[in-house]
């Protein structure tokens, strides 16, 4: 039986999906499609415009077959530790044949060109990244001109405008990250790519039927239905304009973590480099929102979604001890939902995965070992915060009042 994995955030589930979902079984002929999904939180550090319960139910009713949950450590984290978890959890499930992403450029020859040169020539590539730091680059500039100069020299049929643009676009920057992934851990899983349709990734308005989910989520924030031209009218109906997230209102908790806090256990946050906490220190006495403290955090050297997703990890306490192993590996395999008629894809799950499958976290949690709990607890603290984010209280408990999904 051939299955494709898909990593997405479905934030919200949107018709570019769709098209990537149908598109995957039209090109590889594969048999079902499992989902890795984040969870309350997205990769830029902020709170989904839906709940993961929701946001897998519109998987469900649009074509994914199983929906497994990737946890707020790695949901959170860079391109490299997002891929690196993801990418863990479809190894270790040992049901999953191929990978299918979506790529601005659609070439998986120079995606996975790039990916080897920075797994196998990473000193070469990171002295040329510190000779542009040092021009005043921001890293991803840096890093991006280090490849460039670098893959120049390769045989490689691009321009160098072509690698720069490769490189600045955020799903073959993600398509990277997933084979280096696969490479890092030997995998035998097929990554495959379709190139991307519609709207750019960061368009931030909606002008076709495949709109991006930023303008997606801009037109909710201000109080449009045009959003429902761009998603499944199944998806659509599912989003709930009364209770959207802020992170506004998690402002007080931040000033509280990082004023009282003792400095060695901010220092102790899984990565996030000391002179990023350093900065949070010094501006969280005069930034007095949540916004505020982004924005005067936000330089060259650390980008918006970095400060977002770092200021997340303080909130939650993630720590080195904790998580600190390479490449990311998720301890364990949560599914948050399954198709009626592909439950054999569950027990096949259930035979062959290497480590434990969570289907009732109410019943499982106390036969987990130390290193899994710890993973779930960052999840259940930051469903609590969700709910805060979304001013509905009875859903801090969701993670174990939320009965297993079938659709």
């Amino acid at each position: 039986m051939e299955i494709a994995g898909i990593v997405a955030e479905y934030n919200p589930f949107h018709n570019g999906h769709l098209y990537q979902i149908n598109q995957t079984k039209f090109q590889t002929h594969v048999d079902a499609i499992v989902a890795v999904i984040s969870g309350n939180f997205s990769q830029r550090g902020e709170a989904t415009i839906t709940d993961k319960f929701t946001r897998t139910k519109m998987a469900l009713l649009n074509g994914v077959d199983l929906v497994l949950e990737l946890p707020v450590p790695a949901a959170t984290s860079s391109a490299e530790r997002f891929a690196e978890g993801a990418i863990s959890i479809f190894e270790q499930s040992h049901i999953i044949s191929s990978i299918s992403f979506g790529s601005e450029c659609g070439d998986i020859a120079t995606l996975t060109k790039i990916a080897t040169t920075l797994i196998h020539e990473q000193d070469s590539v990171d002295q040329l990244i510190k000779k542009h730091l040092k021009t005043g680059l921001s890293y991803p500039r840096a890093r991006q001109e280090a490849l460039i100069e670098f893959l120049s020299t390769e045989s490689l049929s691009n321009t160098t405008d072509d690698l720069l643009e490769t490189l600045k676009s955020p799903n073959n920057i993600l398509g990277i990250e997933y084979i280096k992934a696969l490479t890092k851990l030997h995998s035998t899983i097929t990554p495959f790519t379709i190139k991307r349709e519609g709207a750019a990734y960061h368009n931030p308005s909606i002008e076709g039927h495949i709109a991006s989910a930023t303008a997606i989520r801009n037109e909710l924030l201000n109080g449009s239905m045009k959003h429902t031209t761009s998603m499944p009218p199944s998806a659509a109906t599912l989003l709930n304009p009364t209770s959207l997230p802020s992170m506004e209102r998690l402002s007080a908790f931040l000033h509280f973590k990082l004023m009282f806090s003792k400095a060695e256990e901010l220092y102790a946050t899984w990565d996030i480099p000391s002179d990023l906490i350093h900065t949070f220190i010094k501006n969280i006495s005069d930034a007095p929102t949540y916004m505020e403290l982004v924005n005067r955090c936000t330089s060259k050297t650390y980008t918006k979604a970095t400060v977002q997703r770092s200021l997340l990890r303080i909130l939650l306490h993630i720590t080195e001890s904790n998580i600190g192993c390479s490449p990311l590996t998720v301890p364990y395999i949560r599914v948050l939902g399954c198709r009626k008629e592909s439950t054999h894809l569950l027990r096949m799950l259930s035979r062959n995965a290497t480590v434990p499958v969570i289907t009732n976290l109410n019943k499982q949690y106390s036969g987990l070992n130390a290193s899994q709990k710890a993973w779930i607890d960052y999840e259940l603290k930051a469903t609590k915060l969700y709910a805060y984010t979304t001013k509905t209280p009875s859903f801090a408990m969701s993670d174990y009042t939320t009965p297993f999904i079938l659709i």
